[in-house]
């Protein structure tokens, strides 16, 4: 089954930290830009790792190329805020003006959740972002935090709109809110482990976007073992026969251990997958574990191939 999100204006990648959420975000933007998409690769507040990913250096709050169609930026808070001042104001002296003094910074780190909503809202800009009439940006792949933190942030348009008076902040939050529960224009893609946690978490994090009218398009299930050793098959057998002797010799014995570990993972993989694929309303894909010390623009095209 391939994915079927490479043609929307926006995709949210989300899920638990520590699921390879950056690298399958990665793999989905090299996608888009592959397919000839002008693709902008999003993240906020993070240790950077897109720059590696493409032999280039770390991406900071400017947008860069990472490869042909495909660039990224890493916001923060500050560096979103900033470039809305900017954007209403024109001026950076009247920014700095009205910005800048201690009254409003005071102000501006007392109001809940603003700087989720600044750096949600610079997302949402860059999918409308035009030169000359047409868009930037035909996809824009946003690598959103930590399963907690992004739900978090994209409850913020619902809460506006539901504490906040009638004019341009709840205009916008409208605008942004219609954007994340359209499946034409944005899918939702959870990324997770055939592990316990990750499991659970990811149908826990299915509900609660649903919940919002945001449906996701896909569970990636990531980082899942091959299957080197199945039942019956003749290195199966030879596997066994090795690992019933309790005199192997080095480096025999710890090579038949790693073989071992490698069809333990493999099974525990298989029963969280057939679990996932039971409990979840979305499609399940599978990614393949990459052994390697680190990726690289390689591993993470082949990914992205894959999907």
């Amino acid at each position: 089954m391939s994915l079927s999100v490479f043609d929307r204006r926006l995709i949210l990648v989300v899920g638990k930290g520590g699921v390879g959420r950056s690298t399958v975000a990665a793999a989905i933007a090299g996608q888009c830009a592959a397919r000839g998409r002008k693709t902008l690769l999003f993240e906020t507040n993070a240790n950077d790792r897109f720059g590696s990913y493409f032999d280039k250096p770390s991406v900071g709050t400017e947008v860069v190329q990472l490869a042909p169609n495909l660039s990224a930026v890493n916001t923060n808070p500050a560096a979103a805020l900033e470039e809305y001042g900017l954007m209403i104001l024109k001026f950076r002296s009247v920014y700095e003006m009205v910005f800048e003094n201690r009254v409003t910074r005071a102000f501006l780190r007392a109001i809940p959740g603003l700087d989720d909503y600044a750096m949600l809202g610079k997302a949402w800009f860059h999918t409308t972002e035009e030169k000359r009439g047409k868009p930037i940006w035909d996809t824009v792949v946003f690598d959103m935090p930590a399963s907690g933190h992004s739900m978090s942030m994209l409850r913020i348009p619902w809460v506006i709109n539901e504490t906040v008076p009638e004019g341009p902040l709840t205009r916008d939050a409208r605008t942004i809110k219609e954007l994340l529960t359209d499946p034409a224009r944005t899918a939702a893609v959870l990324v997770t482990l055939a592990e316990e946690m990750p499991v659970n978490e990811a149908i826990e994090l299915e509900e609660k976007l649903g919940g919002l009218g945001i449906k996701p398009q896909q569970i990636v299930c990531n980082q899942v073992y091959p299957q080197h050793f199945a039942p019956g098959a003749p290195v199966t057998k030879v596997l066994d026969t090795l690992a019933a002797d309790p005199a192997l010799p080095s480096p025999l014995r710890e090579l038949t251990e790693h073989a071992k570990l490698s069809r333990d993972r493999r099974a525990l993989n298989e029963r969280y997958l057939e679990e996932l694929r039971a409990r979840a309303k979305t499609p399940v894909h599978e990614l393949p574990m990459m052994f390697a010390p680190a990726l690289d623009a390689a591993h993470v095209r082949t990914l992205g191939e894959l999907l």
